[in-house]
């Protein structure tokens, strides 16, 4: 056996756990992976791509549309192309594209390339490596040998795409890159420091919000305006070793629906698939898994048929003896597809989603004359919302008056913050030295169950 470094394990084992009944329409789709711990589909063509980590080699596996019903991927008879003896392929066995020796450096399994922004990659397939942080360019297909694009990562935890195929990268040491082209290379661009991100996501069509999944168990929502929390829910998710809040899917009517889908290892060491949707958690499937804490799988993702798909770990001890990945009545060593479109419904789970905060307020405000600073604020549901904030004045901090307001789920709010007296003269006299004094707002928006959920903005004050 080998062994990964312990900030974040991919690879390594786990002892036998049978599934649960699922609360949504469930079958295998794929089967005999050990650890398919990210993959995708190919969002112009539907062909799949899996990079299965594995126990002696790391595998990418290159999966026609056509071919991935059934698809079986050989574990525990192959790890890459190398054949244990005395074993044979399964039906419908499908050959990894690409193979390297595992040890140390883990497959992070990325994307066929459909970004608009890197015409030079386009259809190239791109994945990374945990240990290095190097990104590989497989070519289309995964068919070419690999080459190194210039990018580099350090822990890479992931891939993922906006709603137009802009394609960004997650690292465990907590920044969130988006891919962007150098001449003939890749480079990145950082969209911000986040807390141990894993899996990014965005509604068809959105290239300006992103859905950021933390290990420890915060679902974020990223715009270039801040960031706020949609849900945290540390206190019910396992995150140590490779545990934790793996993935984040949005749905395909999220617009309409606002429905988004979370996967994570909960306190008891089980695999859980849930539905956030207007404050109310929905259980969608749940997998036992309680015996051992590795080889959980973690990607969510929506296909062509817009039904919801889920990669999960083989679920074995050392090589799988067991044989979990080859038994079709498993879940483990498995892509499962999820029909979370039918008309059956869960019950719902005891809300602990706060309301998103969507604030915007003018970069630059004549704030003695308004007496006070404007914020512009929606709430995703109905909340109580309270502004307050500071005028930061050569080091010190005045405070601003406190503000309260009711507001219905998705109603636009012009929010004045004002001034108190003492900090009304001191601005006067800052603005007559020619001085440019900032002010910070704080918001703090809470549902009628208590959810809560802050954000800042900061602002220049204009003569």
């Amino acid at each position: 056996m080998r062994y990964l470094p312990a900030a974040f394990l991919v690879i390594l084992l786990l002892l036998p756990a049978a599934p649960a009944a699922a609360q949504e329409p469930t079958s295998v789709h794929a089967s005999g992976m050990r650890n398919p711990y990210r993959w995708s589909f190919d969002r112009l063509t539907g062909d799949v791509y899996v990079g299965d980590v594995g126990g002696t080699n790391e595998e990418v596996t290159y999966i026609p549309a056509a071919s991935f019903q059934g698809a079986n991927l050989g574990w525990n008879c192959f790890s890459g192309f190398f054949q244990r003896v005395g074993c044979s392929a399964p039906p419908n066995y499908v050959a990894p594209a690409y193979d390297y020796p595992s040890g140390p450096d883990v497959v992070i399994g990325g994307y066929a390339v459909r970004d608009p922004s890197l015409p030079s990659y386009t259809g190239q397939y791109l994945f990374g490596h945990f240990q290095t942080g190097e990104i590989t360019n497989l070519g289309a297909q995964a068919s070419q040998p690999p080459v190194d694009t210039g990018a580099s990562v350090p822990a890479i935890t992931g891939f993922g795409e906006d709603g137009v195929g802009h394609l960004y990268v997650s690292s465990l040491n907590g920044g969130v890159y988006r891919l962007v082209e150098n001449g003939a290379a890749l480079d990145t661009d950082s969209i911000g420091t986040f807390n141990q991100p894993v899996s990014i996501a965005a509604a068809p069509g959105v290239t300006d919000e992103l859905f950021i999944a933390e290990k420890p168990g915060r679902l974020l929502r990223w715009t270039p305006s801040g960031t706020s929390v949609v849900v945290d829910m540390e206190s019910l998710v396992e995150s140590n070793g490779e545990q934790g809040l793996l993935s984040v899917a949005v749905a395909p009517d999220y617009a309409t629906s606002h429905r988004l889908f979370i996967f994570y290892v909960d306190n008891g060491g089980d695999l859980q698939v849930e539905q956030l949707q207007d404050g109310v958690r929905r259980p969608v499937l749940t997998i036992q898994h309680d015996q051992a804490g590795n080889h959980n799988g973690g990607q969510l993702l929506f296909g062509p048929d817009n039904a919801l798909y889920l990669s999960t770990g083989d679920g074995g001890t050392q090589g799988d003896p067991e044989g979990d990945a080859q038994n079709p009545a498993s879940l483990l060593g498995k892509i499962v597809r999820i029909d979370v479109n039918g008309s059956a419904q869960a019950p719902p789970l005891p809300d602990i989603v706060p309301p998103a905060v969507s604030a915007r307020a003018p970069r630059h405000q004549r704030v003695l004359r308004l007496r006070g600073a404007v914020v512009y604020v929606r709430c995703s549901e109905a909340c109580r919302l309270d502004a307050s904030g500071s005028l930061l004045l050569r080091g010190r901090r005045l405070l601003l008056r406190r503000v309260s307001r009711d507001l219905a789920a998705n109603e636009r709010a012009r929010v004045l913050v004002r001034l108190r007296p003492r900090a009304l003269r001191r601005l006067r006299n800052a603005l007559a030295d020619g001085r440019r004094p900032k002010v910070r707002l704080r918001l703090r928006a809470s549902d009628a169950r208590g959810n809560t959920s802050l954000a800042s903005r900061s602002l220049r004050v204009r003569r």
